[in-house]
C-alpha cells in the first residue's frame, strides 16, 4: 500500500487543470478555472478547479475533490487504481506497487493509431477522399463530427496500408494478428479497401479495431459493412462504440442511450445526445450491460422501428434488467432509425421527438403490438390481443393491467368486459417464468450435460425437426441449442426459422414448460399448419436422445452452412473479372474452410 507521504506527493505533483481538461472545457476565472460540471447537467458553470490547491469542486452538486477522488469519480475506478494511474503519470514510486503482469499492448495500440491516422489522411487529402466526404456530408455529417469520430477512408490500393505499416518497421505477424491485413499467393494485402472507416475504441480510448462501410455502388455484391474480427485487443461482445467519448456525459446525465449502429450514434451525438453508444453489430450482451452500469443505472434503448429492431429491443430490455438497470425505450415512426430521422427532419425535431416519446417497457409493448397489423383482419386482432396479454401477464399491478385493457378496448372497439374475459382465459393457460418487474433473463446457458430421455427421430435429413423436438422437451435445452446453432440458422427453411424464433424468442421468454396448444396460439395459420404437419410426420420413428446425436446434428448444420457460404462466394467470383477480387474471394473460401471444417480430413 502507498504511504500517506506518497499519496500526498501524488496529489502535489498532479496538474489539476491538465487532469480535468479532457472531461471539462475549462475557462480561466481569476486564479481558478471554471466549467460545466461533468457529474450533473447544468447551464451555468459551477465546477471550479484550483491549480494551486490541487482541488476541483462543484458548488452545485458538491462533487469533486483532490486528483485521486476526481479520477475515481470520473472513471468509476477504485482508490488503488487511481493512485497507480496518477503515480505512473507523474513518475512517483509507491510502496507495494508492482506493475501488472501480462502483455504490454502499447506497440499494438500505436500500430492501430497509425492505421487510423492513415485512413483519416486519405479521407482529407485525396480525390477519392473528397468523394467519400461528399457522401458523408449528404448523410448529414459535419466536418466537426467527422473529426470527432476520426472517420477515415481505406484507399483502393491493394496493399497501401501494409506498405505504410511496413515502412514504419511494424511486423507482418502483428498486422495479421490485429486484423489489418491478410495473405495469399501474391503476398500481403489490406483487409480494408475503398471503404469509409470508423475506428473502434476501448474504454480508455485506444483504437482496437475498425468498422468499414461501402459508400458507392461499384460492387453490389460487397457487404455493406465489414468489421475487424475478434483479436486479442478487440472482442465484439464486450466493446461498446463511442463509450470512450460518451462516458463522461453518461455520468453527467445519469443515463445511457443505446443505438443499433455507428451512424445512429454519430447522428444522435450531432443532435445533442452525447451519451449515446452502440454494440458492434451484435445483440447486447450481459458483459456490455455491466460495463455500462458502472456509469449509469438508467438505459434508454432507441433501435430501428422495424420488426428486427423491435425484436432486438425486447431482448436488450431483459439483458439490462438482468444487470439491475432501469430501462426505457424510444420508438421512432415509420420504421425509421435515428440517422434517417435526423437527415429527414433535422436535429431539433429529433431532440423534440426523443424527449417526448420515452416509453416504459409496457407502453413500448403496447405500441409495437399494433405495428403493421390491419385491425380489420380478425386474425390480426387476435395477434394484437395475444401480444399485449403477454406483456400484461408479467405485470404484478392489477391497476396497470386494467389501464391497458381499457386502452386496448378503445383501440379495438371491443367491450372491456369481453376483453377482461379473454385475458382471464389467457392467464389460466399461461404461466410466466417471472414478472417483468423482476427482469428475469438467463443469458449464461450454463446447464449440466445430463439430459432427460426424450423420444427423437433418427432420420438424418430432418435435423431441424429433430432439434425442434429436443427444444420442446426442455426450456433449458432449447436455450442451449439456440446458442450453439445461432450462426448456422441459414440452413433452415424460412418457415422453420420463423417457428424456431417463435419458440425461443416468444414462447420460452414467458413459459417454463412446453404446451402444444399454447405454442400453436402464438403461431400464424401457415406456421401452425407446418408445425402440426411436421409433428405428425415425426411420430413413430423414435429413439432416446443422446449427446452424440446432438453433436451429429450440429456438425451437419455446420457442413451445410459451409456449403451455402461457398456457393455464395463462387457466384461472386463468376460475376467479376477483377483478378484481385477473385483472389480475395478464394482466400475467403479458404478461411471459411478453416473456420467451419477445421477437422475435416482430405478424402
Amino acid at each position: 500500500m502507498a504511504t500517506s507521504e506518497e499519496i500526498e506527493k501524488i496529489i502535489q505533483t498532479t496538474d489539476m487543470v491538465d487532469l480535468v481538461s479532457p472531461f471539462v472545457k475549462l475557462v480561466k476565472s481569476g486564479k481558478n478555472y471554471k466549467g460545466l460540471c461533468p457529474f450533473h447537467e447544468e447551464k451555468t458553470p459551477s465546477f471550479t478547479v484550483s491549480q494551486e490547491k490541487h482541488l476541483a469542486h462543484c458548488f452545485s452538486c458538491g462533487k469533486g475533490g483532490n486528483p485521486i477522488q476526481f479520477l475515481m469519480d470520473i472513471k468509476q475506478i477504485s482508490f488503488g487504481e487511481a493512485i497507480q494511474e496518477l503515480a505512473q503519470k507523474n513518475g512517483v514510486s509507491i510502496s507495494g506497487y508492482h506493475k501488472k503482469s501480462g502483455p504490454d499492448y502499447s506497440k499494438y495500440y500505436e500500430m492501430m493509431g497509425v492505421a487510423s491516422k492513415f485512413f483519416q489522411q486519405n479521407l482529407n487529402m485525396t480525390k477519392s477522399g473528397k468523394e467519400a466526404k461528399s457522401y458523408l456530408m449528404k448523410r448529414g455529417l459535419t466536418e466537426e463530427m467527422i473529426a470527432t469520430f476520426e472517420i477515415g477512408l481505406a484507399p483502393t490500393g491493394y496493399d497501401s496500408l501494409y506498405k505504410v505499416l511496413k515502412e514504419s518497421n511494424y511486423l507482418e505477424l502483428d498486422m495479421l494478428d490485429l486484423g489489418l491485413i491478410s495473405k495469399n499467393d501474391k503476398g500481403y494485402y489490406d483487409l480494408f479497401t475503398r471503404r469509409i472507416t470508423y475506428p473502434i475504441k476501448d474504454e480508455q480510448g485506444h483504437t482496437i479495431g475498425f468498422s468499414a462501410r461501402i459508400y458507392d455502388n461499384k460492387d453490389p455484391n460487397q457487404p455493406k459493412y465489414i468489421n475487424t474480427k475478434d483479436t486479442f485487443l478487440y472482442h465484439k461482445g464486450t466493446v461498446l462504440y463511442h463509450l470512450d467519448l460518451a462516458k463522461s456525459e453518461i455520468l453527467k446525465k445519469k443515463r445511457v442511450i443505446l443505438h443499433e449502429g455507428q451512424m445512429d450514434v454519430i447522428a444522435a451525438t450531432q443532435a445533442g445526445f452525447k451519451e449515446t453508444i452502440c454494440t458492434m453489430g451484435t445483440a447486447l450482451t450481459i458483459d456490455q450491460a455491466y460495463v455500462l452500469k458502472k456509469y449509469a443505472q438508467h438505459a434508454i434503448i432507441c433501435y430501428d422501428g422495424d420488426k428486427a429492431g423491435i425484436k432486438a429491443s425486447k431482448k436488450a430490455i431483459q439483458v439490462f434488467k438482468q444487470a439491475g438497470m432501469q430501462v426505457h425505450l424510444v420508438l421512432l415512426p415509420n420504421g425509421m432509425d435515428p440517422d434517417e430521422y435526423v437527415v429527414k427532419y433535422g436535429k431539433e425535431a429529433y431532440l423534440s421527438y426523443f424527449d417526448s416519446h420515452i416509453l416504459d417497457e409496457v407502453e413500448y409493448g403496447f405500441e409495437t403490438a399494433f405495428l403493421n397489423r390491419n385491425l380489420d383482419d380478425i386474425q390480426m386482432i387476435e395477434e394484437v390481443k395475444r401480444d399485449i396479454f403477454q406483456v400484461l401477464i408479467g405485470i404484478s399491478s392489477q391497476s396497470v393491467q386494467k389501464k391497458y385493457l381499457e386502452k386496448l378496448s378503445e383501440k379495438l372497439h371491443i367491450e372491456i368486459s369481453l376483453l377482461e374475459k379473454d385475458y382471464t382465459t389467457y392467464c389460466t393457460t399461461a404461466a410466466p417464468i417471472k414478472s417483468v418487474e423482476e427482469g428475469y433473463v438467463d443469458n449464461d446457458f450454463d446447464y449440466p450435460d445430463v439430459y432427460e430421455p426424450v423420444k427423437i427421430i433418427q432420420e438424418k435429413k430432418n435435423y431441424e425437426l429433430r432439434l425442434f423436438l429436443y427444444a420442446r422437451n426442455s426450456r433449458q435445452r432449447a436455450l442451449e441449442i439456440d446458442q450453439k446453432i445461432n450462426e448456422f440458422m441459414d440452413v433452415f427453411e424460412p418457415i422453420h426459422q420463423d417457428i424456431w424464433s417463435a419458440l425461443i424468442d416468444i414462447y420460452y421468454s414467458k413459459y417454463e414448460t412446453f404446451d402444444d396448444a399454447l405454442f400453436c396460439s402464438l403461431l400464424t395459420e401457415q406456421q401452425k399448419e407446418v408445425y402440426l404437419s411436421n409433428l405428425e410426420r415425426l411420430r413413430g420413428a423414435i429413439e432416446v436422445y443422446s449427446d452424440e446425436d446432438l453433436a451429429l446434428i450440429i456438425e451437419k448444420m455446420r457442413s451445410e452452412h459451409f456449403k451455402l457460404q461457398n456457393k455464395s462466394i463462387d457466384q461472386m467470383i463468376q460475376k467479376t473479372n477483377d483478378y484481385e477480387v477473385q483472389l480475395k474471394k478464394i482466400e475467403e473460401k479458404f478461411e471459411n474452410k478453416k473456420k467451419y471444417m477445421p477437422n475435416r480430413r482430405k478424402q
